[in-house]
């Protein structure tokens, strides 16, 4: 992982698909939020939220369901839950025009008032660069504390 370098403009417009993607979900704009995905994109929440979130696993594909499920979470957190992704790492993908990122996430939740720390967890999606650009292919998030048969002893 270490000697693995990716082209450092097409690194720098898949940290701005990171940045986006936080963005675009805070401040409730789904369609612009799904636009960051292929349009056979998938979003895999694989642990249902222990802080309180509201939210479950689940998995969505496609470009419908992905607005359907962004649409229910921006009326579920009012606005008021933020979303960062930290410790971005981006790797070469195992095809051309494809790339590996990881990063940690941190989710703070301000729908009671005075702000508190909701979720923690890592990270890990797939780009594809499309006539478009570099989009998400799949997105897999993991919060803390793990279920017992995904914790490592």
């Amino acid at each position: 992982m270490l000697d693995a370098f990716f082209d450092i403009e097409d690194e720098r417009r898949i940290h701005r698909l990171y940045a986006l993607y936080c963005h675009h979900f805070a401040h409730g704009a789904p369609q612009d939020w799904v636009s960051l995905f292929t349009p056979d994109g998938v979003f895999a929440k694989l642990s249902a939220s222990q802080g309180g979130l509201g939210t479950s696993a689940q998995t969505v594909e496609g470009h419908a369901a992905l607005l359907e499920m962004t649409k229910g979470r921006r009326e579920m957190f009012q606005g008021q839950v933020r979303h960062q992704q930290t410790d971005i790492v981006v790797l070469p993908g195992e095809e051309v025009d494809t790339a590996r990122g990881q990063s940690l996430i941190l989710v703070t939740d301000w729908r009671s008032g005075q702000g508190r720390l909701a979720a923690l967890g890592s990270c890990t999606a797939d780009f594809r660069r499309t006539k478009q650009g570099w989009r998400f292919a799949r997105i897999e998030l993991s919060a803390l504390p793990k279920p017992a048969a995904q914790a490592v002893t």
